[in-house]
């Protein structure tokens, strides 16, 4: 670890990652407050309900989890607040016009930890900023790497999180729970499923008409397959008589994606699921998606693998199995496709949200 980064988590330690930035970047605070103010001062009213970090890139399972978080906080009586992107521009608005009685919310997803540091440090700039208010995490994965700069970002972490008197840290699966629970003693953490798991109401498509093999697989830093085991898999589909084509859940995306274009996205993506007969997945989404829209699937894992952490959730439901290695898939497959019409099991995934449901007004 480089001496200027060491400075670095010192002064931050000692100002708050809020106050750093602030000094850093006051000038996109400021374009921020212009921006933001008025929603802000349109909702003055009431307590407000704000959800913060969600996507604007082209990976449709954040896409799907805003969606879902979105859903979930609607329900409330508050109004709802939705913003993307760095969490700079918000920090000026935060200070002027939020309330004590306002709750942060932040986005779910598997961006906890040093894979994704921005992702981290947008949340960490909030959590330092909003002292006195109450700030839920939505459901994650945290996901540390091993080198002396990892470690040392992990206790800026721990310093910044333990710091908060009312930060609600949600795991969307147990491994994460447990390195949560370690890593954050000072904060409430719970576990529940991944949000996207709380969507019900797609699993409507005319069964009959579902065709051929949809093959979802990673190509980025989480791939852990070979352009061979794609091979494999392209013959499996010949075996069984159908035609294979290969979706991903991310779009390409060479300017922001906005949140309504991100939501028709996902759903015009849950369409394609729909008309598969099968997937077969390295993605975590890919697997959800099937799941939440009654479509058979048989999910492999990705390289941290938390494919095969979230399926510990679903590991009841029939129509969806998980296969250790590709050479299990032929079989899994075939026991899958022998489930007809197939149901997900929205009121129980419902009742998994309890903890999570409690805490939203």
């Amino acid at each position: 670890m480089g001496f200027k980064r060491m400075i670095t988590y010192a002064v931050k330690d000692i100002l708050g990652d809020a106050k750093f930035e602030l000094i850093r970047h006051n000038d996109l605070a400021q374009e921020g407050l212009k921006k933001y103010g008025k929603l802000f001062e349109d909702t003055a009213e009431s307590p407000r309900n704000i959800l913060t970090c969600c996507p604007h890139h082209g990976n449709l399972g954040d896409h799907a989890i805003a969606l879902a978080e979105r859903r979930v906080l609607r329900r409330g009586q508050r109004p709802l607040l939705s913003f993307d992107g760095d969490t700079t521009s918000l920090l000026l608005c935060l200070q002027r016009y939020s309330s004590m009685e306002d709750t942060i919310y932040l986005h779910g997803g598997g961006n906890m930890g040093t894979l994704y540091r921005n992702e981290e440090e947008y949340r960490l700039y909030l959590i330092s900023a909003m002292r006195k208010n109450r700030i839920i995490l939505f459901p994650q994965t945290m996901s540390f790497g091993d080198t002396e700069d990892d470690h040392r970002f992990l206790r800026h972490t721990q310093h910044v999180y333990g710091a908060h008197p009312d930060l609600h840290l949600f795991a969307r699966e147990q491994v994460t729970y447990e390195r949560m629970k370690a890593a954050y003693p000072d904060n409430d953490v719970q576990l529940v499923p991944d949000i996207v798991l709380s969507v019900s109401g797609e699993d409507n498509a005319d069964f009959t008409t579902r065709q051929g093999i949809l093959l979802c697989m990673r190509n980025d830093v989480e791939r852990s397959m070979g352009n061979d085991s794609h091979q494999r898999l392209e013959g499996l589909a010949r075996d069984l008589g159908m035609d294979c084509r290969y979706t991903d859940t991310t779009v390409p995306a060479q300017d922001p994606i906005s949140q309504e274009e991100g939501e028709r996205l996902v759903h015009r993506k849950w369409d394609e699921f729909r008309s598969a007969r099968l997937v077969i997945t390295d993605r975590l989404h890919g697997m959800i998606f099937s799941a939440v829209t009654g479509t058979p699937c048989v999910a492999l894992n990705n390289s941290n693998g938390k494919v095969g952490f979230e399926y510990e959730w679903l590991k009841d439901v029939p129509y969806v199995m998980f296969a250790s290695t590709v050479d299990e898939v032929p079989e899994l497959a075939r026991q899958v496709l022998q489930v007809m019409n197939p149901q997900f099991p929205s009121d129980w995934f419902a009742s998994q949200f309890a903890p999570l449901l409690a805490m939203i007004k």
